[in-house]
């Protein structure tokens, strides 16, 4: 298995799961000062304005997961930038002329190609799109890559699969499990474990969100995200430090 050090810090990002907006905006003052963002979907996202005013310049993640035909997609496209998002959701299933049709956005968005959840098993992703991983996660990444997607969003578990596959765009991961709970997904990491195999955002929601103290919990995460850089052993160890690895800012190993 290769585990990715990582040369800066992966972004945090908090589900907000509500229905409410006004608990949405509480836990956004809250956290704000200490998370790198935050994601909500249908449920809150007519209200994405009102929460857009709480982040700061954090990240807006809109996830919605857009399927329909090119003129409606981009309808909704339109309003999810306007009303403030700076990452966005489409999935990797729509036509050629639903991409076409949103690729201008790419330069006012982070667009993210969904393929399948992870609330999915293996034996579930085969059933409904008769379909294996590796194969999926070629294919779908193939047909989204020209349109200027920054990203793609993927269980940590997938990430030995989509990671040479998808070079040059940010792995989003979801399905990140602090200390226990139940997620609601059926594949989980951790966020070292996650980090350690190669995501760049991790979408963290009641680990954080459910705490007894949810700034204290988001910190703590940030710090073990914290010891996987460089900076923090340039920073606490300076003498045994890795001149190759510092260079070079992130390394392979094996196990």
């Amino acid at each position: 298995m290769a585990l990715f050090f990582k040369y800066s810090m992966a972004k945090l990002i908090v589900a907000l799961d509500y229905t409410n907006p006004l608990d949405a905006l509480e836990m956004c003052a809250k956290l704000r000062d200490v998370v790198d963002g935050f994601k909500i979907n249908h449920a809150l996202w007519s209200q994405s304005v009102y929460i857009k005013d709480y982040t700061k310049d954090n990240e807006l993640f809109v996830d919605c997961k857009l399927w329909d035909t090119p003129n409606t997609v981009k309808q909704v496209l339109e309003k999810i930038v306007d009303k403030g998002a700076t990452m966005t959701t489409i999935s990797t299933h729509n036509n050629p002329a639903v991409f076409e049709a949103i690729q201008p956005f790419a330069e006012q968005t982070k667009l993210l190609g969904v393929t399948y959840l992870t609330s999915w098993s293996g034996q579930e992703l085969k059933a409904i799109t008769n379909q294996n991983a590796p194969l999926l996660w070629r294919n779908n990444i193939d047909r989204i890559r020209p349109y200027g997607f920054a990203g793609i969003i993927c269980s940590p578990n997938d990430l030995a699969t989509v990671n040479p596959l998808a070079t040059n765009m940010i792995k989003v991961c979801p399905g990140i499990q602090y200390q226990s709970e139940n997620t609601g997904q059926s594949r989980t990491t951790t966020p070292t474990q996650a980090v350690q195999l190669g995501a760049d955002c991790l979408v963290i929601g009641r680990s954080i969100t459910q705490a007894v103290d949810p700034i204290a919990t988001a910190n703590q995460i940030r710090k073990e995200l914290d010891m996987l850089t460089p900076d923090y052993y340039v920073r606490n160890y300076p003498d045994g430090f890795s001149k190759e690895w510092m260079e070079h800012g992130r390394t392979e190993t094996q196990d």
